[in-house]
């Protein structure tokens, strides 16, 4: 799950340029040429019948050596101060990106069940649209919905309901991977997004988040409340809009939520 907001990359750029130390090495080179260079007149200046007026011009120039190499010094001790305030900015900048991000992504996420919220429906769908265009791939929409969460409700109250949602937040999300996405499209009812995924693909994660959901209700019973999901898949192809997409899911998820109240009113019967 990547929250890019578009002006990241330029905050970024200028985080970038604020933590260059191109001038350190530079400054390091010519200092240790500057010294190199000073030892090597001061041993021809102290080498045996120097030290007269011929070498006056030698320590003219060492001098001036030392002096280049005092100024060199100084202006890396300027430089560094300089850098500890281009890094309070850079710091300042980065926690002024990072709350923003934090901002976005918990505007984004349901915090019950800890996936994205129905307002980032349209969006995500619309990105996933347009990549498999662009790459001529399908990728799956699955929309998963309780039965007779209602009933939760009116049994157990809404705090076992909120607890039952969490919970199929989590089973979701050990069914799918980590590149697909999640999302609480309804009081109960959530859509999954996966990508680059065929029907016989999807198959295989309903099948399992059906069996994920049925052992949950094994080991974490409600109270004569038998836990159970409906289903139903749509395959994107080109052409389709997102409201095509998901009245495509709606459809075959309400006809297997048909079928199971038809069985378990059979089953009862008999």
């Amino acid at each position: 799950m990547e929250f890019q907001p578009a002006e990241l990359d330029k905050v970024k750029e200028q985080i970038r340029s604020l933590g260059r130390r191109d001038w350190v090495w530079v400054s390091l080179v010519l200092l240790s040429l500057l010294v190199v260079a000073g030892i090597g007149l001061a041993l021809y200046w102290l080498r045996p019948g120097g030290g007269g007026a011929a070498d006056v011009p030698v320590v003219l120039l060492a001098g001036l050596l030392y002096a280049a190499g005092v100024a060199v010094v100084a202006f890396n001790i300027y430089a560094l101060a300089r850098g500890k305030e281009n890094e309070k900015v850079r710091t300042e900048l980065l926690l002024e990106t990072l709350e923003g991000q934090v901002g976005r992504l918990q505007g984004m996420i349901d915090p019950m069940t800890r996936v994205y919220n129905r307002y980032c429906l349209e969006e995500l769908l619309t990105k996933e649209m347009s990549r498999s265009e662009r790459y001529a791939k399908v990728f799956a929409l699955i929309v998963v919905d309780l039965d007779k969460f209602k009933e939760i409700n009116d049994r157990f109250g809404h705090l076992m309901g909120d607890f039952v949602l969490a919970e199929v937040g989590n089973i979701l999300r050990s069914c799918v991977r980590g590149s697909d996405i999640i999302i609480r499209y309804g009081g109960d009812e959530f859509v999954l997004v996966l990508s680059e995924t065929d029907l016989l693909g999807s198959e295989v994660v309903v099948n399992r988040i059906h069996k994920k959901v049925k052992e949950w209700g094994t080991t974490n019973r409600v109270a004569r409340f038998e836990l159970s999901v409906s289903t139903g898949i749509a395959i994107f192809a080109e052409g389709k809009k997102v409201t095509d997409l998901i009245a495509e899911a709606d459809q075959a998820m309400y006809a297997m939520k048909h079928r199971n109240a038809a069985g378990a009113r059979a089953d009862a019967v008999q």
